[in-house]
């Protein structure tokens, strides 16, 4: 897998892991084994995001200190990223739909934010 097919996402609007978890598998079906899952092709983990002396918060916009962090990457080895960016971006939209907010940190950024407001990332992208 290329290191390049990764995106840390940090992830408002859930208290916690276990909400994430929750809100991630009301979203698309799937369930968790402990922290990971697989969505439409990508492992997915879940993290509490913080650090000892500082408390986790999305009430503002400084979302590296937002409550919740996921690791994302592509379950196939050989996935390109333009299939890789779609799904997660399908996935991005379905947590959207969810009332929970989402800042990605990847190498691809702009491509994401791209796919994320095409209406086949919304309805037409694979099946979580």
């Amino acid at each position: 897998m290329s290191d390049d097919l990764y995106c840390k996402v940090y992830l408002a609007g859930a208290a916690d892991s276990a909400a994430a978890k929750a809100a991630i598998s009301a979203a698309t079906g799937q369930r968790f084994e402990r922290r990971g899952a697989q969505v439409a092709g990508l492992r997915v983990e879940v993290f509490d995001n913080g650090q000892p002396g500082w408390k986790a918060t999305d009430a503002d916009d400084d979302f590296v200190r937002w409550p919740v962090c996921l690791e994302v990457e592509p379950m196939d080895a050989d996935m390109a990223q333009p299939a890789f960016i779609t799904a997660l971006a399908g996935l991005l939209n379905r947590l959207d739909a969810q009332g929970l907010r989402s800042v990605p940190s990847c190498n691809f950024e702009d491509e994401l934010a791209a796919a994320r407001r095409t209406p086949v990332a919304r309805s037409d992208a694979p099946a979580l």
